[in-house]
């Protein structure tokens, strides 16, 4: 029975030693191991889990994820007040920024030899006074000119700092830059009559473009004016030509009908001239006239083509062919009696 309690005795001790030497850490935070018995820190960094280290070891955890330090008056956001300095020309001036910073997992232990576990205050005074240093080397109206620049100026010399204390900077914001208010409404007024400048010069670059798009526009009328102009000019000169070419061609056709004409009746140039005569009056409406046929004892009425449109019309020069004559001499007997009879 002895031998029974002292089994249970020592699986109980067992099982608290057991229980005692386990520690755990968040998932978002790193550890390192502390004897509390003999004060010796191991240089071993254990990370978010539940580790066996004994009972006389515990963890001394530090955050693994990035952590903000604000300068600010922002309830519940702010770790410490605005800061406050003087520009290079001696203005007052308050600042409000606030940086983002990451421990070094391979320096956690060098860290916690510098500063134990208040290395917060460390970074808070080195963000400090690096912040102060660069704002007072910038005058006043440069906050407003060349704020990303000062911005970027602090960012290095607080990324440098953080550097040398085992943490990585994640990130900085200029976020308020108080000046005095008679000094901040005199820069308003600046700022706002450089801006009334830039307006003025943005509206005559936009009105002297305007003017070039006009005199382009106004050129190229001109210029549609010209084509417009030609071409009308060509189609009346190629329209006269064709008709002086029509004109040449109708003179040659009826020429060269008159010839026929006279070669085939043996008709001279009067007899020709009197022939065209008779012919044109045959194109007057309702006109009529007789004439005799080499002393026959009835005259030949001749109507025209309006008077007898259900008759063959008389020939023309200009038709495709002459008119058939049957027989040479009778014809130019009649030809020759028609004339006579115009000439009555």
């Amino acid at each position: 029975m002895p031998l029974a309690l002292a089994a249970a005795a020592a699986v109980v001790v067992s099982l608290a030693v057991l229980l005692f030497s386990l520690d755990a850490i968040e998932q978002n935070e790193y550890g390192l191991k502390y004897n509390w018995i003999t004060a010796d820190l191991h240089e071993d960094v254990y990370h978010g889990g539940t580790h066996l280290i004994g009972f006389w070891n515990r963890f001394i955890v530090f955050p693994a994820t990035v952590q903000t330090i604000e300068f600010s008056d922002r309830p519940l956001l702010a770790t410490a007040p605005m800061l406050h300095t003087r520009t290079k020309e001696g203005l007052g001036l308050f600042l409000s920024i606030s940086f983002q910073y990451v421990l070094e997992p391979t320096r956690i232990r060098e860290l916690f030899t510098l500063t134990n576990i208040h290395y917060e205050s460390l970074f808070e005074r080195l963000a400090r006074e690096n912040l102060l240093e660069a704002a007072s080397e910038y005058e006043g109206p440069q906050y407003w000119l060349e704020r990303e620049e000062i911005g970027e100026h602090m960012r290095v010399l607080v990324a440098d700092s953080l550097a040398e204390s085992c943490a990585r900077l994640w990130g900085l914001q200029l976020q308020v830059i108080d000046l005095p208010d008679s000094y901040e409404q005199v820069i308003t007024n600046t700022q706002v009559q450089q801006q009334i400048v830039r307006t003025r010069e943005n509206e005559q670059l936009a009105a002297a473009v305007r003017a070039s798009t006009e005199v382009l526009s106004a050129d190229y009328a001109r210029q549609i004016q010209v084509v417009l102009a030609n071409a009308t000019a060509n189609l009346t000169r190629q329209t006269g030509l064709a008709q002086a070419e029509a004109g040449r061609r109708k003179i040659a056709a009826e020429a060269e009908a008159v010839g026929y004409v006279r070669r085939t009746l043996g008709l001279s140039a009067d007899d020709a001239v009197r022939y065209e005569q008779a012919h044109a009056l045959t194109a007057l409406p309702n006109a009529t006239f007789m004439a005799s046929a080499g002393g026959a004892e009835t005259g030949a009425t001749v109507r025209t083509a309006a008077a007898a449109s259900r008759m063959v019309p008389a020939p023309s020069l200009l038709s495709g062919r002459p008119p058939q004559l049957s027989n040479a001499s009778a014809d130019r007997g009649v030809a020759s009696s028609f004339l006579r009879a115009l000439q009555m």
